[in-house]
C-alpha cells in the first residue's frame, strides 16, 4: 500500500510538470504566431515592392548627342527611374495625407495594368507607373458605406503603392522628343489622382529605399546614392557613378513596421508622433544604425516594433562605364 501511494505521488507530480511544460509551449506558441501573424502584412508588402521593382526598365538606346552637328552617340531614354528623400520628392501632404519622413520610388515596369475601363488589357507587358513611400492619415481609403460614425477614422502609417494604368501613362508625353526633359510631373501629376494609390500596408512607419551598385564595383555600398538619391536624369563627370539613363544594378529596401496590437498604446491624431525619424535617414553610410535607433526610439513609446529588409537585384539594369556626360 506504501509503495502504491508513493508511485501515485510520483505519477501525480510528473503529470503536473508535463501539464506546466505543454501550457508554457502552448503560450510561447499562441505568442509566436500573433507575433508573425501581427506583421504578415509588412512582410508581404515587402515582397510586393520587390517583385515590381525587380522588374523596372528604362529601355536606353543610343543617338547622336546633336541633330545639326553630331560628336558622339550618348544614351537616351524615354523612361524614367527616381529614388530619394519622400518629403523632397513629392512634398509634405498628398490629399488628406501627410507625407512620411523616409524613401520614395517611382519608375517604370512591363506589368500590363489598365484600368478598369480600357479595352486593351490583354496587353500583358505594357508599361506602367509605378511607386512607393509612406504616408501619414486617416483611413479615407476605406470602402464608402463604411462611416466614421458606424468604426471611428484611424490615424496610421501607412506603405503607399501608386500605379499608373498603361492606358493613362503619360510619362512619354513628358519625354518624347524631348532628350533633355528633367522634371518630376511625369509622376507627381497622376500622384494626385486618389485612384492610382491604395495602402499597401499599415503601420509602416518608414520605407527606405537605397540604390546602390554591386559588392564588387562597390565596398562601400554608399557611392553611387550616398544621400539616398538616384535620378536618371542626372549627369556626373566621374563615369563609373554616371546614372544617367541608367538603372541602379541593386536596391536595398528596408520597411520598420509596428504591431497593430500595440498600437492603441499612443494616442494619434491629426499629426503624427515623433520618432525622430525626421533626423534619420540622411546618410547613407548610417543606414543601418540609423534603421536600429528608429527601432529603438519605437520601443521606447512601449510599441512593438520589426525591420524588414532585402535587397532587389533589378534584371534590366546594365551599368556601363562608356558614356561620360
Amino acid at each position: 500500500m506504501i509503495e502504491l501511494l508513493v508511485s501515485m505521488a510520483v505519477l501525480s507530480v510528473l503529470v503536473v510538470l508535463a501539464a506546466s511544460l505543454i501550457g508554457a509551449i502552448q503560450n510561447v506558441w499562441r505568442l509566436s504566431s500573433a507575433r508573425t501573424e501581427q506583421f504578415r502584412s509588412s512582410r508581404q508588402a515587402l515582397e510586393t515592392v520587390t517583385a515590381r521593382l525587380s522588374q523596372g526598365t528604362l529601355n536606353p538606346y543610343w543617338s547622336l548627342d546633336s541633330t545639326t552637328n553630331p560628336t558622339r552617340y550618348e544614351r537616351q531614354s524615354e523612361l524614367r527611374f527616381l529614388a530619394g528623400p519622400a518629403i523632397s520628392t513629392i512634398g509634405s501632404t498628398l490629399g488628406t495625407g501627410t507625407i512620411a519622413p523616409g524613401s520614395a520610388i517611382f519608375f517604370q515596369a512591363p506589368t500590363g495594368y489598365f484600368s478598369s475601363n480600357s479595352t486593351d488589357s490583354n496587353l500583358n507587358a505594357s508599361l506602367n507607373t509605378w511607386g512607393y513611400f509612406v504616408e501619414y492619415g486617416p483611413d479615407s481609403y476605406r470602402p464608402p458605406f463604411i462611416s466614421s460614425s458606424i468604426i471611428p477614422t484611424r490615424n496610421r502609417f501607412r506603405l503607399m503603392e501608386f500605379i499608373e494604368p498603361s492606358d493613362n501613362l503619360s510619362v512619354f508625353s513628358k519625354t518624347s522628343g524631348n532628350s533633355t526633359y528633367a522634371g518630376k510631373d511625369w509622376f507627381t501629376s497622376p500622384l494626385g489622382a486618389a485612384g492610382n494609390r491604395r495602402v499597401l500596408a499599415e503601420n509602416i512607419v518608414a520605407f527606405v529605399a537605397l540604390p546602390r551598385l554591386s559588392s564588387t564595383e562597390d565596398a562601400t555600398g554608399t557611392a553611387l546614392s550616398s544621400n539616398y538619391t538616384y535620378d536618371s536624369t542626372a549627369s556626373n563627370s566621374t563615369a563609373i557613378l554616371n546614372p544617367k539613363h541608367q538603372l541602379p544594378p541593386i536596391v536595398d529596401i528596408a520597411v520598420v513596421a509596428i504591431s497593430e496590437s500595440t498600437a492603441n498604446r499612443i494616442t494619434w491624431g491629426s499629426t503624427p508622433p515623433d520618432f525622430g525619424t525626421s533626423q534619420l535617414f540622411q546618410n547613407a553610410a548610417n543606414m543601418d544604425a540609423d534603421l536600429e535607433t528608429l527601432r529603438s526610439n519605437i520601443e521606447k513609446k512601449n510599441l512593438s516594433a520589426r525591420v524588414f529588409r532585402t535587397s532587389v537585384p533589378i534584371s534590366a539594369a546594365r551599368w556601363s562605364t562608356e558614356q561620360k556626360n
